[in-house]
C-alpha cells in the first residue's frame, strides 16, 4: 500500500474550484436548500481543523509547496471540498428531495470536479504549479476502527428500536455507505483522471471505501436528528425514477383534464 499521497495542480484550478463552489452554493440557495447549505459550511469547519490545525500544524503530516502560503492555501482547500462534499451528502439523504433533482447534484458535482481538472490542463490562466501532500502512515487503522464503530452505532440504534432509526430500512445503511463511496471517489477520480493526482488503483480504492465514510455515520445521524418528524411517522420512501415518471404522468393527466373542464 502506498501510504503517500499527493496532487500538484496549476493556479488556476484554484480559480475553478473557487468557480465552481461558487456556483454550487448558489444553486443551493436557489433551491432553498438551506439546511444542506448549513451541512456544507459544517464541513468546512471540519476539513479546516482536520488539515489545517492537526495535520499541517500539530501532526506535521500536511505538505504545502508552491506560491501560495500553506494557511491561506488550505482555507482555500477547507472551503471548497468542504462545502461541496458535505452538502452533498444530505441532499442524498433528504427525502424530500426526488430522484431527478438528486441526479442533478450528482452530476453537478462530479462532473462540475471533472471539468474544472480539464480546464485547468487546457487553459494556461495561470500555470503556476501547488503541491499538497500527506503522508498517511499509521493512519488507515484508525479509518478503519471511525468507519467500523460509526456505522456499528447506527446498526444498534437500530436494534435497538431507537424511535428516530427504528424506521430506517437495513438496506438504506447500505445506500448511506455507497453514498460516502460516491463523494471520495468522486474527487479521487476526477483528480487521477485529469492528472492532477496520479495514484495507485489500490489507493483509489481504499480512500473511496474509507475516507468519507469516516463522517457519513456521524452526519446521517445529525441529519436524523435535525429532520426528526420525517423519522417518526412512516418508513423511508426511497423514490425512484418510476416513481418520479408515474407522478409526472399523473400530473400531465390531471392538468389535461382541469383544461377539459375548462374548455
Amino acid at each position: 500500500m502506498y501510504e503517500s499521497v499527493e496532487r500538484i495542480m496549476d493556479i488556476d484550478f484554484i480559480y475553478f474550484d473557487i468557480i465552481l463552489v461558487t456556483l454550487w452554493i448558489t444553486a443551493l440557495l436557489l433551491r432553498k436548500r438551506y439546511r444542506e447549505m448549513l451541512f456544507g459550511l459544517f464541513g468546512f469547519l471540519v476539513v479546516f481543523f482536520v488539515d489545517e490545525v492537526w495535520w499541517y500544524h500539530v501532526k506535521h503530516t500536511r505538505i504545502i509547496e508552491g506560491p501560495i502560503q500553506g494557511d491561506l492555501f488550505l482555507l482555500y482547500f477547507s472551503f471548497t471540498y468542504g462545502v461541496i462534499m458535505f452538502s452533498f451528502a444530505p441532499l442524498m439523504f433528504n427525502q424530500k428531495i426526488d430522484v431527478m433533482e438528486k441526479i442533478c447534484w450528482i452530476t453537478g458535482m462530479f462532473g462540475g470536479w471533472l471539468l474544472i481538472g480539464f480546464l485547468s490542463q487546457t487553459i494556461s490562466w495561470n500555470d503556476a504549479e501547488m503541491s499538497i501532500g500527506r503522508n498517511m502512515n499509521a493512519a488507515r487503522l484508525v479509518q478503519i476502527l471511525m468507519v467500523v464503530i460509526g456505522y456499528t452505532i447506527l446498526i444498534a440504534l437500530k436494534l435497538g428500536n431507537n424511535r428516530y432509526f427504528k424506521k430506517v430500512p437495513w438496506g438504506y445503511f447500505l445506500v448511506l455507505f455507497a453514498i460516502g463511496i460516491f463523494i471520495h471517489f468522486s474527487m479521487e477520480f476526477t483528480l487521477w483522471a485529469t492528472n492532477i493526482r496520479p495514484t495507485h488503483w489500490d489507493v483509489l480504492i481504499f480512500n473511496s471505501l474509507l475516507e468519507f465514510n469516516e463522517g457519513i455515520p456521524i452526519l446521517f445521524g445529525m441529519w436524523v436528528f435535525f429532520n426528526k418528524k420525517d423519522y417518526l411517522s412512516k418508513t423511508i420512501h426511497k423514490k425512484t425514477i418510476a416513481d418520479y415518471y408515474f407522478e409526472r404522468n399523473q400530473l400531465i393527466v390531471q392538468e389535461k383534464k382541469e383544461r377539459q373542464l375548462e374548455g
